[in-house]
């Protein structure tokens, strides 16, 4: 098969294989995997030898959920390639209070296929055969209220004065699914925090310093990567 230009990219510029280089090929939407061969590379597209399908095996290990406010320029983009990098299985982006972005219904759709196209990027970096799937931009309400099911839930919030860690390691003793709320740049407005705590949220805080907002999806799920059984 004829690779398409974004995975001939990555295979020929960035990782660059040349023909009879072996490679791991998967198909983002069915989540399997396959040995691939590179049989040529011409005028920047790689044709290839794909062998037996199988189910994908760098999966993640538990269900994670981001749910994330509205951040601005390139900080959502890189909240989303950080998240699939480190793990998470589900990508939620809401409007909060807070959030200065404010997108427009015609924009809304191309923004999700964009932050779609970089999960898939940063799971074929990452080696993973199942990036998060993206959820269109909901309101806080909508978001903390569905999709989590028993997953252990925790938002995070600066001034909360549970911290996080002694929580979030019950949990993955318990092997729970996790899922974390976190707010754009100025954090979360009061009201927000509370109707978490109503939707059985953990209201947590990651200690005294305060991180920026694309930083605190690396500092909580790596710490998750780290603490995992």
């Amino acid at each position: 098969m004829t690779l398409d230009r974004a995975a001939s990219h990555h295979l020929g510029s960035v990782l660059r294989a040349r023909p009879g280089d072996g490679f791991v090929a998967f198909d983002p939407e069915t989540r399997v995997e396959a040995d691939g061969q590179v049989l040529e590379v011409e005028r920047g597209r790689i044709h290839a030898e794909i062998g037996a399908v199988r189910p994908g095996r760098v999966v993640a290990p538990l269900p994670i959920t981001w749910i994330q406010g509205l951040a601005k320029g390139e900080k959502m983009d890189n909240i989303v390639r950080d998240a699939t990098e480190l793990g998470a299985t589900h990508f939620v982006p809401v409007a909060t209070e807070f959030s200065i972005v404010r997108l427009a219904a015609a924009r809304v759709e191309a923004r999700r296929a964009r932050w779609t196209r970089i999960a898939e990027e940063a799971a074929r970096q990452s080696g993973r055969a199942d990036p998060p799937s993206i959820s269109a931009v909901l309101s806080w309400d909508d978001a903390i209220g569905s999709g989590t099911g028993d997953a252990a839930r925790f938002c995070l919030f600066e001034r909360a004065r549970e911290p996080l860690g002694p929580a979030l390691a019950r949990a993955l003793r318990r092997g729970d699914a996790l899922a974390f709320a976190a707010g754009p740049e100025g954090g979360l407005a009061g009201e927000e925090v509370e109707s978490a705590r109503e939707a059985g949220f953990e209201v947590v805080s990651l200690g005294e310093l305060i991180l920026r907002t694309e930083t605190v999806v690396t500092a909580v799920l790596g710490a998750v990567r780290i603490l995992l059984p």
